[in-house]
């Protein structure tokens, strides 16, 4: 988890947009968690993951419905946190439907992940995901998407960024617009490959899936 994606959980918190009690996917990675952004909230808080480990509260693989009933005693969610997780499943879907499965009628999930981002494996790195993927998500599943906490992660709502057509676009590299042109300068008069890349090198989407 990085800083700006606990910004973001912060930013929830303020709106008393999660419900108690909360679950979070991948916790068991061994670094940083929501557990004490939750606590401070005064809202419970439990973790699930592929593996047994340190805080691990289940461990089950999300990707399969069968596997639900280690949550009998647990359920339902009121909020659930997907973070940075969906890029290293195979079944990104299965697990946002198995997800809703556990959610207490007006709950919510939680999604964050990379759009432009290095490889990490953990396990394995499979997939990016856009904001047209949470919006049509949203549609089919019959979910709210809430636009003022559909996010690029440290750079504001999505629906800021677009282009001379109206369509969604990336933020740029930088907000500071004398930073871009002195960027474009430099990238021009070196002549180096990344002259052309008009967005940021690390990029996190996130939105809040409402249940109806």
């Amino acid at each position: 988890m990085t800083e700006n994606d606990a910004a973001y959980v912060r930013h929830l918190i303020a709106c008393h947009v999660l419900k108690d009690a909360v679950l979070e996917l991948g916790a068991g990675y061994g670094g940083l968690t929501c557990r004490e952004l939750v606590h401070s909230a005064g809202l419970r808080y439990r973790t699930v993951d592929l593996q047994a480990g340190p805080g691990v509260d289940f461990v089950t693989d999300m990707e399969h419905e069968a596997n639900l009933n280690v949550f009998d005693q647990a359920k339902p969610f009121g909020s659930i946190l997907i973070l940075n997780v969906l890029e290293h499943t195979f079944e990104p879907l299965a697990v946002l439907d198995n997800c809703l499965r556990l959610l207490a009628p007006g709950g919510n999930l939680v999604v964050l992940t990379p759009c432009v981002w290095p490889l990490h494996f953990y396990p394995q790195d499979t997939l990016r995901l856009n904001p047209d993927f949470y919006t049509e998500y949203a549609r089919r599943r019959n979910l709210e998407l809430p636009p003022e906490h559909f996010h690029f992660v440290g750079y504001g709502p999505v629906r800021d960024f677009h282009d001379a057509t109206g369509g969604g676009r990336y933020p740029p590299p930088t907000l500071n617009r004398c930073g871009r042109i002195w960027s474009k300068i430099v990238h021009e008069l070196a002549h180096t490959c990344g002259r052309k890349q008009h967005f940021p090198n690390r990029l996190a989407v996130a939105a809040v899936l409402m249940k109806k």
